[in-house]
């Protein structure tokens, strides 16, 4: 398996991914080297089937960063190299490994890692399976074309496309994908570790004051300028109320501003980068969770504030609105909308109740057991096919 991010070194819902599905494949007896970039944090395999390659120490990271000029610092002009040398690299590890104990086939990650992963499948001669997690067209509205140019022989060449939910799917059909090979599994959840978030100390401030939460990074995607707009509109109705945003990004001096020139900057708070312990506890605490992604191929973070008794309010434009029944859901730009149904569930005790008990069977469905089980079956057609097309079969 070819990834990008592994707990503790994480950034967002990829490695939560990885994390989750490779634990539950080790646990159902899969054999899984996981090679990744030579992380700063001391890396230990969770499971006596995982282990954890190091391959190399690279710039690049799953998300951009923006530097205080305003330019991309993580990747600038050095991204395709940096991406060709890392590519090469792996190959060297992966051959290497094949050789001591060959593999059955890859799994790869996102558009980081598909260059290294076609280049594995044709040296070694295995399948490979890519899954999709995002596209450049959902991380930006100006999609750069040197990505777009990797991400296209991604979704061509791997013999199984794993899309996190039809609306992936539908996006990497533009990138020029064969519909035949895409599988949609979705992400799931791990309700046990949310159930019991633990308490979460507020300043005086913020006590007593109903709060509403955004969770994610602070970039154009996550719709945090629609999250505020709404806020305003909120607040002009019940001033008690108090906005948490949780997580960095390059939209951070942005928000700020907008805040005070909205008037409202007493009643936002931003929280910085949490932990998963935090998040567990920052979750429990709010009256509402509320994600307004302009795009959000999944949004695994929905399934942890619902799995956390915390009623949410999604946009309409993700992929976790496809499999859940409890959330409220918004188109994007809707600000009024948005906060009409805000206002609903902090003023309507009864609304909110029903939305808690009803998310309970939602994440009871979408578990990380069932998501390793899809893939598995992904796996077994991609080895099988694979194994026709070598006797002449097909």
């Amino acid at each position: 398996m070819l990834g990008w991010e592994y707990p503790p070194f994480i950034s967002g819902g990829l490695g939560v991914h990885c994390l989750e599905l490779t634990v539950r494949l080790a646990k159902m007896g899969h054999k899984i080297d996981f090679f990744m970039p030579t992380c700063t944090h001391p890396l230990k395999s969770p499971h006596e089937n995982i282990r954890l390659i190091e391959v190399a120490p690279t710039t690049l990271r799953p998300y951009f960063s923006t530097s205080k000029k305003g330019q991309l610092a993580t990747y600038g002009e050095d991204l395709i190299r940096a991406v060709d040398a890392y590519a090469k690299m792996v190959v060297e590890f992966v051959e290497e490994e094949h050789k001591k104990n060959p593999y059955d086939l890859i799994h790869a990650h996102d558009w980081l890692t598909s260059k290294g992963a076609i280049l594995c499948k044709k040296k070694l001669s295995i399948p490979l399976v890519q899954t999709v997690h995002s596209t450049e067209f959902d991380r930006t509205s100006s999609p750069w074309d040197l990505i777009l140019e990797i991400e296209k022989p991604m979704v061509v060449e791997p013999d199984s496309i794993i899309a996190v939910s039809r609306l992936t799917g539908e996006q990497i059909k533009k990138l020029g994908a064969d519909e035949k090979k895409i599988h949609v599994v979705y992400n799931g959840v791990d309700a046990s570790k949310y159930k019991h978030g633990g308490i979460h100390s507020f300043s005086r401030s913020i006590e007593g004051k109903k709060k509403v939460l955004f969770l994610g990074r602070l970039t154009e995607q996550k719709g945090p300028v629609q999250f505020l707009h709404s806020a305003k509109k909120v607040l002009d109705k019940n001033p008690n109320v108090v906005f948490l945003i949780a997580g960095k990004g390059s939209m951070l001096p942005l928000l700020i501003n907008l805040t005070i020139g909205l008037g409202i900057s007493n009643n936002v708070k931003f929280l910085g980068f949490l932990s998963e312990d935090e998040q567990r506890k920052i979750y429990s605490a709010c009256d509402v969770y509320v994600m307004p992604s302009t795009s959000e191929p999944f949004g695994i973070v929905v399934l942890e504030a619902m799995a956390s008794g915390t009623p949410v309010i999604i946009s309409k434009t993700s992929g976790v609105s496809e499999v859940v029944s409890s959330a409220l859901k918004v188109d994007f730009w809707d600000i009024n909308g948005m906060a009409q149904k805000i206002l609903a569930v902090l003023n309507y005790s009864p609304l909110a109740n029903s939305m808690k008990h009803m998310a309970e069977h939602d994440v009871e469905k979408l578990t990380w057991e069932k998501c390793a089980q899809e893939t598995c079956g992904v796996y077994e057609q991609a080895v099988r096919k694979w194994a026709q097309v070598k006797s002449g079969v097909v």
